[in-house]
């Protein structure tokens, strides 16, 4: 069985979970049915739109929401009872809930609406078993079943609400279960002195009273959700100014982007993330970090500028938040990670107008990215995006501290600094080194005839040549002019001779094309080997200098 499979499976108790819920809410709502007092419609209907409003003005967090709606529900079941209040209780969710979608499923509505029904019947029944008084008086006898009911009502609700999230809770790290239940039990707190007074309210002046304390609740409520939004943005900063603290520091770009990836599961808990970095020797966007379950298949990757969604993206630098890739026309008939999840959101990491690569996130259930992560996710990407920028930066003016402008391989004073070190490594290991100078010859009539251009050209051809055929041990720069030296580690004179040929012959074959005129060059060489025929460094390059001039005069 595939994984998709696994996960299906999964799921499935969840799901007959969910329509268990759904189907009990409906068949109390109808077994209740005969039980309503129909000639109170009027005052039902208005709480019904005091539940609406209450639902309307909640407090969203993934998964779940507070509301000042227990305060709706509370006076309800004190002033008609349970069975009203169920009723109440459904219909304003489920009416609520609806209009105001906030883009959640409409199972999940349904359920939030039926399991309201079980849960307030459920604390009634167990109300009255304690020994409750049937007529829910608001007095010291009856005080502490009241608090039990409360009690009991607010332990169901969080139970079923609690096993329906179990599936989802884990993509939203920065919201802890913990606080939202914290959070919750504060909301509860509020509505009861609320919902009580509405209760009496109602006694003494009808429906319309309980207008009264209805208006500063939904105040509270608002004031309730301003407080908590700024709790969780302040949360998002905190988060984000550790990131840009420890990022500022960094000057390797693996831990950038492991970072990058690890702290944006904080924002939200994706199933595959992989950072693209764009590569100039193969001119495409290649992996650099991957974190998943999809790990080794995505790490060989790439993107081609324009070509595909993701190459689409990266060639216009705006983010893209994708559903489901099965319906959104920007992902048809694309391969590779779209294929392997349903949402996406894909964010540009771009500095100084630059696309320096992409970040991808998938996850294989459909609308799993919201607005709000994608807003946390840019911030964190325009922060690693500069601390790409600084890295590359960095090495660019370290590499040219050490190269050759014009050909690129190492100038003569760190070639000079690094063949002290590798001589010393042999002398002390008993090695042999061997150092191998090449010129140009007649570079002089090349300038003079073709121009300065064409010398250019075949300096920086010949300097292709020598990278070409060199090991990856081995230590090219351009020694002076039109001089070159490699120096080979571990390679005595028989085997320098032999490449000092090879690089020889391969200038020679090589065509060098400036305007419409064809160029062949060929070079002289000469080696020098420690400690055969040198015993230091500056030995070593008399030796090679000396052999290369002789070298030269030999018609």
């Amino acid at each position: 069985m595939g994984e998709t499979g696994l996960r299906k499976v999964r799921r499935l108790p969840f799901a007959i979970y969910t329509w268990l819920v759904i189907g009990l809410g409906v068949g109390l709502l109808c077994y209740t049915f005969p039980l309503l007092n129909l000639d109170l419609g009027r005052e039902l209907l208005i709480m019904i739109g005091f539940g609406m409003l209450a639902e309307w003005l909640a407090v969203t967090f993934p998964q779940r929401q507070l509301t000042g709606g227990f305060a709706v529900i509370l006076a309800t079941y004190l002033i008609y009872g349970p069975v009203l209040a169920a009723w109440v209780n459904a219909l304003a969710a489920l009416l609520g809930q609806g209009v105001a979608n906030r883009g959640r499923p409409l199972r999940t509505t349904i359920f939030n609406a039926a399991q309201y029904v079980p849960v307030l019947l459920g604390a009634n029944f167990l109300y009255i078993m304690a020994g409750g008084s049937p007529g829910r008086e608001v007095d010291w006898d009856n005080g502490r079943f009241l608090v039990l009911f409360i009690f009991l009502y607010y332990l169901l609700n969080q139970l079923f609400v609690h096993i329906y999230t179990l599936p989802v809770r884990e993509g939203y790290p920065l919201l802890r279960w913990p606080d939202s239940l914290l959070w919750d039990s504060f909301t509860y707190l509020l509505n009861v002195p609320f919902g009580i007074l509405m209760a009496f309210l109602y006694h003494y002046m009808d429906i319309y009273g309980t207008l009264l304390l209805f208006i500063p609740m939904l105040a509270l409520q608002f004031v309730l959700r301003v407080y908590l939004q700024l709790v969780q943005a302040n949360r998002e900063l905190k988060m984000l100014y550790e990131v840009a603290w420890r990022l500022g520091g960094n000057s390797n770009l693996k831990e950038i982007f492991d970072m990058l990836l690890r702290e944006s599961r904080q924002v939200i808990n994706f199933g595959d993330g992989v950072i693209y970095l764009w590569s100039k020797d193969q001119k495409c966007y290649l992996v650099e970090a991957v974190l998943g379950t999809h790990s080794e298949l995505l790490r060989i990757s790439m993107i081609q500028q324009g070509q595909g969604f993701l190459g689409r993206v990266a060639e216009s630098g705006e983010y893209h938040l994708v559903d489901d890739t099965r319906e959104d026309e920007r992902t048809s008939g694309d391969m590779g990670f779209i294929q392997l999840h349903r949402s996406l959101v894909v964010i540009p990491l771009m500095a100084r107008s630059e696309v320096l690569g992409l970040m991808v996130l998938g996850d294989k259930r459909p609308g799993f990215f919201e607005e709000k992560h994608v807003h946390v996710l840019t911030i964190l990407g325009r922060q690693a995006a500069e601390a790409i920028a600084n890295v590359q930066l960095g090495c660019r003016l370290d590499q040219a501290v050490i190269s050759d402008e014009l050909t690129g391989l190492y100038n003569y004073r760190y070639f000079y600094h690094r063949a002290q070190g590798e001589l010393e490594r042999a002398r002390r290991f008993g090695e042999h080194i061997s150092l191998v100078m090449l010129d140009i010859d007649n570079f002089k009539h090349v300038n003079n005839r073709y121009g300065l251009l064409a010398g250019d050209t075949v300096l920086v051809g010949v300097a292709g040549v020598i990278r070409d055929q060199v090991r990856d041990c081995d230590l090219a720069a351009r020694y002076g002019g039109d001089e070159f030296a490699v120096l080979l580690p571990q390679t005595g004179p028989v085997e320098a001779k032999h490449v000092a040929n090879t690089l020889r012959l391969a200038v020679r074959e090589c065509v060098f094309e400036v305007d419409d005129n064809r160029l062949y060059v060929r070079v002289t060489s000469s080696i020098a080997t420690f400690p055969d025929g040198a015993a230091d460094v500056d030995a070593l390059f008399k030796t090679a200098i000396e052999e290369l001039e002789v070298e030269g005069v030999r018609p």
